[in-house]
């Protein structure tokens, strides 16, 4: 009976180690070729594969909803005695992301942090389950393509410029002609440059380091199915958990000089 159970962990632990590979096809010094989900369902109901990372943001929208009822029910249940959660957690680990979003809100937009905080931690929780979705075989992270990361950030580009108008009305526009009048002009069509680019600067830099790591992945599952795989899935962990910090604390920072007064 206890050789039968030692052969039963053996067996689930070579199953964690070798997880990245269970979908993987092909192999040879090629990269992998992961099974897709999304694509064998957008297939079955005849719909492009464009829309695969559509699916993929719906589908973590869908986890981000429930995890937030999750989260108001434990919350409910506590009463009037609503305190941290001290043990490891569901609930805890959403209140340590969200404790984490305020600092970022805090160190930005000062005293106006509850104005912006909603948006920051939409922001950041969206972004981080994107990318950690991709952890899964079988479900490539929507954050991997340029479309939905560019939308994201022109979701940061209409949020700043809106606050920007709202903190300095008509004033705002001092903010993209520089300090000397006579060159204004010049400084005007740089910063619409600058600011226009912003959305495309942040979703390239998202969709970089998550497709390089999920292509890394790739080609390490296809050299051995063993370890090297393991170990950078634990890379990817970072690398999803980082991306959504510098998103999330860029976005922060546009705000902040959009709502400053020191131009």
């Amino acid at each position: 009976m206890k050789n039968i159970t030692l052969k039963r962990l053996c067996a689930f632990g070579l199953l964690g180690v070798a997880g990245p590979a269970l979908g993987a096809e092909g192999g040879g010094a090629g990269v992998a070729n992961f099974i897709n989900y999304y694509e064998i369902l957008l297939h079955s109901l005849h719909i492009s594969h464009v829309w695969e990372p559509t699916l993929g943001g719906l589908l973590c929208l869908l986890v981000i909803v429930l995890c937030g009822l999750y989260y108001r029910a434990s919350v409910n249940k506590s009463g009037d005695e609503v305190a941290p959660s001290e043990k490891f957690s569901l609930r805890f680990l959403i209140e340590e992301m969200l404790e984490f979003v305020v600092g970022i809100a805090k160190d930005n937009t000062q005293e106006q942090y509850r104005n912006f905080f909603p948006f920051l931690a939409a922001l950041f929780v969206y972004i981080v389950v994107c990318n950690l979705s991709g952890l899964i075989p079988g479900f490539p992270p929507p954050t991997e393509t340029m479309d939905n990361n560019v939308a994201v950030g022109i979701c940061t580009f209409l949020v700043y410029n809106y606050a920007g108008i709202k903190e300095h009305g008509t004033a705002y526009i001092k903010h993209f002609l520089g300090p000397v009048v006579f060159i204004a002009p010049l400084f005007f069509c740089i910063e619409l440059v600058s600011h226009f680019s912003r959305p495309l600067s942040l979703g390239l830099r998202l969709t970089g380091n998550i497709y390089g790591d999920h292509t890394l992945l790739g080609v390490f599952t296809s050299l051995s199915y063993l370890v090297f795989p393991a170990l950078l899935m634990f890379f990817g962990l970072i690398v999803a958990i980082v991306q959504s910090v510098v998103f999330t604390l860029l976005s922060g920072i546009y705000i902040s000089m959009a709502i400053s007064h020191d131009h």
